[in-house]
C-alpha cells in the first residue's frame, strides 16, 4: 500500500470512531475537557521520544495519569471541573514546551506530533487505530445507555445506583485512547477537531442519538478523506486540511441550517395567516 494509501485508510477510520466517540463527548458537554486532554498529551509523546519508548505506550502511561488527575481535581468540593481542566491545559502543555525546548535539535522531530504527519504513517498506526476503533464501538453499544442517562440525568444516574466515577473514567479513558492514536494523524494540537466537530455538525441535522451517532461517523470519515486528498493534491499540512475541511463544513451546515428554520418559521406564519383568514370567512358566512 502506498504512503497516500495508508493516509486514507488512517483518515477514514480515525474519523470514523472520532466522530463515534465526538457524540458522547457534546452529550456530556465535554469539548472543553477534551482540548484540555489534547494539550495535556503532548508531554507524554515528548517524554516517549526522549525515553525512546513506543509513542502510543508512553502517551498511554501519561494520558491515563491526566484522566485520574483531573478526576481527582474536579471532585474536590473547592475545585470546579472547569478550573480543574485549566490547570491541566495549561500546565500539561507548557511541560511539553519546557522539555521540547531542554533538547537541542529535538524540536523539529516532533513539531509532526503537535499538528500531525498523516502521510508517514505505517501499518502499526492503522492497527492501533483499529483497535481503539473496536473499544469505542463496544463501549457505545455495550454502555450507550448508561452513557446516555449520565449525560442528562445525572442525579437520577446515581440515584439508580450506578457508580458516576466508573462510567466517567471509561469514558474518558475512551477520550484520551482517540486522541493518542490521533497525535501521527493530525497532532495532539489538533486532534479536538476530530473529537468535536463531527458530532456538532450531525446536530445540526439529527433528530435523535442514533440518527446523531450515524451523521457524525459518516462527517468525521469524509472529512478525514476530504482533508487527506487536499493535502496531497496542493502539498499542505494533513492535519490542518483536515481540520479547516471540518469547519468549513460546519459553518455551511450552520448557514443551512439557519435559512432551513428561517424558511419554516417563514412558511409556518403564512400558513397560520391562511388558516385565521379562513376562519374568520367561514364565520362570516355562517353569520350571513
Amino acid at each position: 500500500m502506498t504512503a497516500v494509501g495508508r493516509a486514507i485508510v488512517e483518515a477514514v477510520l480515525l474519523g470514523a470512531v472520532g466522530g463515534l466517540i465526538s457524540v458522547r463527548v457534546l452529550l456530556r458537554r465535554l469539548p472543553f475537557f477534551t482540548l484540555a486532554m489534547t494539550h495535556a498529551t503532548f508531554p507524554g509523546v515528548v517524554l516517549a521520544a526522549i525515553a525512546g519508548v513506543n509513542l502510543y505506550l508512553g502517551s498511554g502511561v501519561f494520558g491515563v495519569l491526566v484522566v485520574l488527575g483531573v478526576l481527582a481535581l474536579s471532585r474536590r468540593p473547592e475545585q470546579g471541573t472547569a478550573t480543574a481542566i485549566g490547570i491541566v491545559l495549561s500546565a500539561g502543555f507548557a511541560l511539553g514546551v519546557i522539555l521540547l525546548s531542554a533538547r537541542d535539535g529535538f524540536a523539529k522531530d516532533l513539531t509532526a506530533y503537535t499538528v500531525g504527519q498523516i502521510l508517514t504513517v505505517g501499518t502499526g498506526d492503522l492497527v492501533a487505530v483499529s483497535v481503539v476503533g473496536v473499544i469505542v464501538v463496544v463501549l457505545v453499544t455495550t454502555a450507550g445507555r448508561r452513557l446516555t442517562f449520565r449525560a442528562f440525568d445525572p442525579d437520577g444516574h446515581a440515584a439508580a445506583g450506578y457508580s458516576p466515577a466508573g462510567i466517567d473514567l471509561a469514558l474518558l479513558l475512551a477520550v484520551e485512547a482517540v486522541i493518542i492514536v490521533a497525535v501521527p494523524a493530525v497532532g495532539a494540537i489538533l486532534a479536538v477537531a476530530v473529537l468535536v466537530a463531527p458530532a456538532a455538525i450531525a446536530r445540526l441535522w439529527a433528530r435523535d442519538i442514533p440518527m446523531m451517532t450515524a451523521v457524525a461517523v459518516a462527517t468525521g470519515a469524509g472529512c478525514g478523506l476530504a482533508g487527506v486528498l487536499v493535502s496531497a493534491r496542493y502539498d499542505v499540512a494533513a492535519g490542518g486540511s483536515v481540520t479547516v475541511v471540518t469547519g468549513g463544513l460546519f459553518a455551511v451546515s450552520l448557514a443551512a441550517t439557519a435559512a432551513r428554520n428561517a424558511v419554516g418559521r417563514h412558511v409556518g406564519s403564512r400558513l397560520a395567516r391562511v388558516a385565521r383568514s379562513g376562519t374568520g370567512g367561514e364565520r362570516r358566512f355562517r353569520e350571513t
